[in-house]
């Protein structure tokens, strides 16, 4: 019985230091979340620049970046085969720095405070994007 209690009472810990880890980087800015679906998906991240390309994208992601030197200008360039897709960029206050919906092959230059969050939503959107100074 001892070893049983023993068992799970590490597999409890386990779980909250993996928990606590993905709370802590979801926090800091560390990695992309998705909800939806993505088909022939090819993805660059990194702490100052996220691009992708598919063949469909069709709900929403977010990642952080974290320019060198703030204020930075971020390029973003979408391309739009199919579908729909729309770019917002926050910045660590909340407030909307940049925001475009249903955006076609086009180019934009933002300029950014200092680390800020984009979200990308995607309505079957065939295309890529790049997001980086």
């Amino acid at each position: 019985m001892r070893y049983t209690r023993k068992r799970t009472l590490f597999s409890i810990l386990v779980f909250v230091i993996i928990a606590a880890l993905i709370a802590g980087a979801s926090r800091l800015g560390i990695g992309t979340t998705y909800s939806g679906i993505r088909i022939g998906y090819f993805e660059h991240s990194g702490w100052r620049s996220w691009s992708a390309s598919y063949t469909l994208l069709d709900g929403s992601m977010r990642h952080a970046l974290h320019p060198e030197n703030p204020p930075e200008t971020l390029h973003i360039d979408v391309a739009t085969e199919e579908g729909s897709i729309s770019v917002e960029i926050t910045d660590a206050g909340g407030n909307v720095v940049f925001y475009e919906e249903n955006i076609g092959t086009a180019t934009f230059d933002v300029e950014v405070p200092g680390k800020v969050t984009v979200r990308v939503v995607g309505d079957r959107h065939k295309g890529s994007f790049s997001i980086g100074a």
